[in-house]
């Protein structure tokens, strides 16, 4: 499904460059829920955002379904990425004026769904997040784990094969962590969607499937294929 080979990430030029990934090689399969854990700075939201067509690596490749994600020009890859992939962030990022179902809604008539027909699919997703009664709120109206929801919702409306997550439960209390996981569990095993997430918190990522351990801008070895 997502492979990387020799992924380098370098900001500046010579002896003053910061070198962000260094030769990184990765497999994650199909269906698989899989952590990007490891201290502040070491690279590894660096590591999602070039995993997830974000940010250009300096060198090194990335594919993902067999496509060679930086082969692609530079609209073709965001096109790529909106029809195919899910990104959820910390901060939600959510527009304030827009209720839930709006919110879910918009990215959806990007992809050229009627308005009926997105509407529908952004209803259904707010059902499968848990908040088919939060339709017409907004998310000032919203708790910080209902306005998680709203952007998970957002981001497996069009149920893409792969669903990006940077530190989704950061902002969140510890019970409402647990659900935020949870439900992203329900969805990895219900949907088939392969679930990247990048977490600071050894207990969120104790409950995937595979914990990818950074330092310094490499994989550890050893905890490369290690399950929790």
């Amino acid at each position: 499904m997502i492979q990387a080979q020799a992924i380098t990430k370098q900001f500046g030029t010579g002896p003053t460059a910061v070198y962000a990934l260094k030769e990184v090689d990765l497999t994650i399969e199909t269906g698989a829920f899989v952590s990007i854990s490891g201290p502040s700075g070491c690279g590894k939201t660096t590591l999602l955002h070039v995993l997830s067509g974000i940010e250009e690596p300096t060198a090194g490749k990335v594919f993902i379904q067999d496509k060679d994600l930086y082969g692609l020009k530079e609209t073709a890859r965001s096109d790529y990425r909106l029809r195919h992939t899910g990104f959820i962030f910390q901060s939600f990022h959510l527009l304030p004026v827009l209720s839930a179902l709006e919110n879910v809604t918009l990215p959806l008539l990007g992809l050229g769904m009627s308005a009926k027909e997105a509407a529908a699919a952004a209803q259904h997703a707010l059902g499968l997040v848990g908040l088919p009664d939060k339709l017409k709120s907004r998310p000032s109206q919203l708790s910080g784990g209902q306005n998680q929801r709203v952007a998970i919702a957002r981001a497996i409306a069009s149920r893409p094969a792969v669903l990006w997550a940077d530190e989704p439960t950061g902002a969140l209390d510890t019970d409402t962590s647990q659900q935020i996981v949870g439900l992203l569990r329900h969805i990895n095993l219900t949907l088939g969607t392969t679930i990247v997430m990048v977490t600071h918190d050894p207990g969120v990522a104790q409950q995937t499937d595979r914990i990818i351990r950074m330092a310094n801008g490499r994989i550890l070895p050893a905890a490369a294929q290690e399950a929790p």
